[in-house]
């Protein structure tokens, strides 16, 4: 049975695993390696199993983890060059470290999965977001965007399960706590996707055939799980969707998530 499990999500850290008996995938390491081990042990999921760990961009809550744990699992890099670049230049990985620069190869495989990039607007050099294809089945997993592009959709279309971020509702953004220039920062097209954006874009994949959608990056501050998924039903209600007839809404918590059999 394969595998999808959204471990951990949000600015406090990110990580994803995907795979399936035979191994899988990490994609980001944004909380200790402590966390990360303990949340796939409990998942029954062996360390060993993973075969490779895909960083879509160098912040720190997508790499918080990274250096110990590939310090205790000797397991290619999957990123971007100007990426791969970022993390030796903070000492997290060695010039001669395994690396895959992956917007520089059509797809890279580990055991019975196949890895394609897609690059994102956000504000950091390299930034992507990651397709999967796994079990006969295509997913993908894709924050930190900024503006959703139509290379983006693309990619994602025919995709049986796709993990997208909705961060946060404009009100709450622009009345809430954060310092002017935070707020244009998120709110800019090198920022993070708002609930209405993404809720657009589940409509689309929809009619493409998904049938599984997580919300994911939700913002503790500018966002709650309900403002997200109203979005996100609304928009699936327009096409004609029925939730848990014709899909599957899933919420990404900070932590303690299911696992998504796939």
């Amino acid at each position: 049975m394969a595998k999808f499990f959204p471990m951990f999500s949000g600015s406090e850290g990110n990580s994803t695993y995907i795979g399936s008996a035979a191994g899988g995938i990490l994609v980001d390491a944004g909380v200790s390696y402590k966390k990360i081990k303990e949340a796939l042990l409990c998942a029954d999921i062996p360390l060993t199993h993973i075969k490779a760990v895909l960083i879509t961009h160098h912040h720190n809550d997508h790499i918080k983890g990274l250096k110990v744990f590939l310090k205790n699992n000797r397991v290619p890099v999957v990123a971007s060059r100007d990426t791969v670049y970022n993390l030796e230049f903070q000492g997290i990985i060695d010039s001669d470290y395994p690396r895959i620069y992956i917007n520089e190869v059509e797809s890279a495989a580990f055991e019975e999965l196949s890895v394609s990039a897609v690059p994102t607007s956000h504000d950091a050099k390299g930034s992507c977001c990651f397709v999967i294809q796994l079990a006969g089945q295509k997913v993908a997993v894709c924050t930190d965007l900024g503006i959703m592009t139509e290379e983006i959709v693309t990619a994602l279309t025919g995709s049986s399960l796709v993990m997208l971020e909705s961060n946060h509702d404009p009100v709450m953004l622009r009345l809430g706590p954060y310092p002017a220039e935070l707020k244009l920062r998120i709110a800019s097209d090198v920022g993070h996707l708002p609930n209405a954006v993404c809720a657009e874009t589940l409509g689309k994949l929809y009619v493409s055939g998904t049938n599984r959608f997580v919300l994911a990056h939700l913002s503790r501050q500018n966002n709650t799980p309900e403002k997200a998924a109203s979005a996100a039903r609304a928009a699936l209600m327009d096409k004609g969707a029925v939730e848990n007839e014709d899909y599957i809404l899933y919420i990404a918590k900070p932590e303690g998530n299911k696992v998504i059999s796939i």
